[in-house]
């Protein structure tokens, strides 16, 4: 499974590399107009294809679909694509506002993500591992290079998102030639379909419930306060949720298929007990960064961004970081009552009625406190929506969190924090970073000391020489 995994992880470093540069290339006003346009086209992709991706992962192994969840799938996707496109040609001309520049822009990299995320779904399931891993590094290294040359001859925040729309599209294709080659196209049967749609269109919104927190919280700041300072805070959020949040996502969506397959063909104790190990692995992975971005703030932002981002985005850091936390094990791991169960209407309602709850503790606390009230209010409406999934989710499939992980990720935060806090206070950035990697080092060393399961696979895989053929966390 490495070949799924590691590609995931690097892929997400991409992200933080993108942002570092876009950052770089925009100022902080066009950056705001660039991450809300990029916000709106996730939140279109949610809306119109997810729930195919969605799908695909939860019924290829599904005996009532005979082995077809593929083929439809594509077939659906190809004509939802067409619709979006569309739509999106006919309001431009139609509708007045500079706003719907920025919708056309959105269902371009809509479509364009769309083709990316069908297309390493059908490499995943059909363990194309070189293939998937090629494709998954390729989209952001591509999208990059255009969004840069792009703006570069003058094209704005808009040449930006387009740029990162052909890294998308691209690989996406490629990863679609191979999967049609297998699988073949069908027109997708309105039975299935229905299925699909019923379990995976509220997930689809529900996994994209950090995408629709970061875009009110944004709008509300660019009405409130301005886009400079959306700019600013819209640097924060990215840094705190494209690698925490993101991370944590990716390593779900890495393990989602196993677990679904497990209690497809082993039953609900053995997917458990997948999921437990699991857990372990995601605390080893995601609290050393959490770490990190809560105790050295300044010394990751004055890293990735130029001096002005620096100063106005670090303040925001610390709340932001544990918000995308929450939402991160949230999403990566109690979620998983819901889809097991098949009840993921009751998880959309519950993300509904949280984002509602968010956009008027946002409004309130911006009104209140200012540009930092945004933070708070993410924070808060996170361990909101959390204490909710907690609660419904042991009604219908209670998923254990695990005692004494908790117990050991907490003994490693302890090792962390001492070293972390003096890195932030210290001058000079290879003294910073020197302490933030002995930092990381007391924290894996302490892990190890207290057997985290995590911890103990991977000093067993390196005495054993790295073996890569299978990703160390689930065996």
């Amino acid at each position: 499974m490495t070949w799924f995994f590691v590609p995931r992880i690097l892929s997400a470093v991409f992200v933080v590399a993108i942002l570092v540069v876009i950052t770089r290339v925009l100022g902080p006003a066009d950056f705001a107009r660039y991450n809300l346009t990029m916000l709106l086209g996730t939140i279109l992709f949610s809306f119109t294809f997810l729930w195919l991706v969605i799908a695909i992962s939860r019924f290829h192994h599904a005996k009532e679909f005979e082995g077809t969840t593929i083929a439809m799938t594509l077939g659906a996707g190809a004509i939802l694509s067409v619709m979006v496109l569309v739509v999106s040609v006919i309001a431009s001309l139609i509708l007045p506002g500079a706003w719907v520049d920025g919708l056309f822009y959105a269902a371009i990299f809509s479509v364009s993500l769309a083709m990316h995320e069908v297309g390493t779904t059908c490499l995943r399931l059909y363990h194309e591992g070189p293939k998937f891993a090629a494709v998954t590094l390729l989209r952001h290294a591509l999208g990059v290079a255009f969004a840069i040359g792009l703006v570069l001859s003058g094209g704005g925040y808009k040449s930006a998102v387009i740029g990162m729309s052909l890294g998308a599209a691209l690989t996406g294709a490629y990863a679609l030639g191979i999967a049609l080659k297998k699988s073949g196209i069908a027109w997708p049967q309105l039975s299935a379909i229905k299925t699909y749609l019923w379990f995976g269109f509220p997930l689809a919104v529900v996994a994209s419930s950090s995408t629709f927190f970061a875009m009110s919280s944004q709008s509300l700041l660019a009405a409130l306060a301005g886009l400079e300072v959306a700019g600013y805070f819209a640097a924060a959020q990215a840094l705190a949720t494209r690698t925490l949040g993101l991370l944590m996502s990716t390593i779900m969506r890495v393990v989602a298929p196993s677990v679904f397959e497990m209690q497809e063909k082993h039953g609900t104790a053995s997917s458990n007990a997948y999921l437990e190990r699991y857990f372990s692995f995601l605390m080893l992975v995601s609290i050393p960064l959490a770490a990190a971005l809560i105790c050295a703030p300044e010394v990751l932002a004055s890293l990735l961004f130029e001096a002005d981002f620096v100063e106005n985005s670090s303040e925001y850091l610390r709340i932001l970081t544990l918000g995308s936390f929450i939402f991160g094990l949230q999403g990566a791991y109690i979620s998983f009552s819901f889809t097991r169960a098949k009840r993921t209407g009751l998880q959309l309602t519950i993300t509904c009625c949280a984002l509602i709850a968010h956009v008027i503790l946002s409004y309130l606390i911006i009104e209140l406190l200012g540009a930092r009230g945004a933070a708070l209010a993410f924070a808060l409406s996170a361990l909101l929506s959390f204490m909710a999934y907690q609660y419904f989710g042991r009604k219908i499939d209670p998923v254990t969190v695990p005692a004494p992980e908790i117990y050991k990720a907490i003994a490693g935060i302890v090792a962390f924090v001492p070293l972390g806090l003096v890195a932030n206070s210290s001058s000079g950035l290879p003294v910073q970073l020197g302490l933030l990697t002995l930092a990381a080092v007391a924290m894996f060393a302490t892990l190890v000391a207290v057997k985290q399961t995590a911890a103990l696979v991977v000093v067993a895989k390196i005495r054993r020489g790295l073996n890569i053929g299978e990703f160390p966390s689930l065996k």
